[in-house]
């Protein structure tokens, strides 16, 4: 018996969903892509954006989702996990576009109101922070630099960490906690961020 391509995503087996999604199966896509876009639309008008902003969140996300399913980046356990990690894409790509400068800059500016630059003091005090996290990591030892740098600078899955680095998942997800830990210990030994 063939399957509908009026079936909806959520009842389709959750193997059966990664493998359409592989195949780039339009019916997989076309459902998927309905089944999330109100929530994305939802989100992102709530957060000081429009529909068509919206839109072109959750295109983005979309695209993301699928090229990291298909280059097997992303290791789901259910079909909501799909979908919940179709919505944070989507969530952290609206965050950084309202984070952006450029959005600050066109968006949010009263005609009435002159925008004011950032003051100095505040940049350098960022610049300060960053250069004491950077001085951190690099006291810490080498094993923790990899770590860290796989997965905060690399993005890195935990499984794609634990081959790179010969160890088993979990052993990568606790090495990697000992290591942050070590590294938020390191900064906040350092008085006022200063050596």
């Amino acid at each position: 018996m063939q399957k509908s391509s009026d079936q909806k995503f959520n009842d389709l087996p959750f193997n059966e969903t990664v493998v359409l999604i592989k195949k780039n199966d339009a019916a997989t896509l076309k459902n998927l892509y309905k089944t999330n876009f109100t929530k994305v639309k939802r989100y992102v008008v709530k957060n000081s954006g429009s529909e068509q902003q919206a839109k072109d969140v959750y295109q983005e996300a979309f695209v993301a989702m699928w090229r990291n399913i298909k280059n097997d980046r992303f290791a789901a356990e259910s079909d909501t996990a799909i979908n919940g990690y179709l919505f944070q894409i989507a969530k952290y790509k609206w965050l950084d576009h309202v984070r952006s400068v450029k959005y600050k800059n066109t968006t949010f500016i009263n005609r009435d109101i002159e925008y004011e630059e950032p003051e100095i003091e505040i940049e350098e005090n960022k610049s300060q922070k960053i250069k004491l996290i950077m001085d951190c990591i690099g006291n810490l030892g080498e094993r923790c630099q990899t770590l860290l740098k796989l997965f905060y600078f690399e993005r890195k899955q935990y499984k794609e960490i634990a081959q790179i680095m010969s160890m088993d998942e979990a052993s990568a997800r606790n090495a990697k906690y000992r290591c942050q830990e070590q590294l938020r210990k390191m900064t906040q030994i350092i008085p006022n961020g200063t050596k």
